[in-house]
């Protein structure tokens, strides 16, 4: 496993009280392995720290591993977006449906 990516989720795990919300996309070149980190909005600022500090120091760490093996390390923390909930979205279209069903109804009616 890379070293960088191993010390990057031990930190996850350290840092955040579920760290299984959290998503790391991983693209690696030659030269520069760059992370991104989705994170939900209730782990976002334990990730992050006042003022980004905390994500500031992971940079740090990782860009001294990276150093090591010659790599340049990119790390960007973006706040997940909320999956809404199946049962929300069928209510919303049957809704839907009936509001056109009324509709046609009316214009029949003239």
């Amino acid at each position: 496993m890379n070293p960088i990516f191993a010390a990057l989720q031990y930190l996850i795990r350290a840092l955040v009280d579920a760290p299984e919300k959290i998503t790391v996309e991983r693209i690696e070149t030659p030269k520069v392995d760059i992370f991104n980190i989705s994170v939900p909005q209730e782990e976002m600022g334990r990730l992050v720290g006042r003022g980004g500090r905390t994500a500031e120091a992971i940079r740090e760490v990782l860009g001294a591993i990276g150093a090591t093996v010659g790599k340049d390390v990119i790390l960007d923390v973006i706040e997940a977006r909320p999956v809404p909930p199946p049962r929300a979205a069928a209510k919303r279209s049957r809704r839907r449906g009936r509001a056109r069903s009324k509709t046609r109804s009316a214009r029949h009616a003239h």
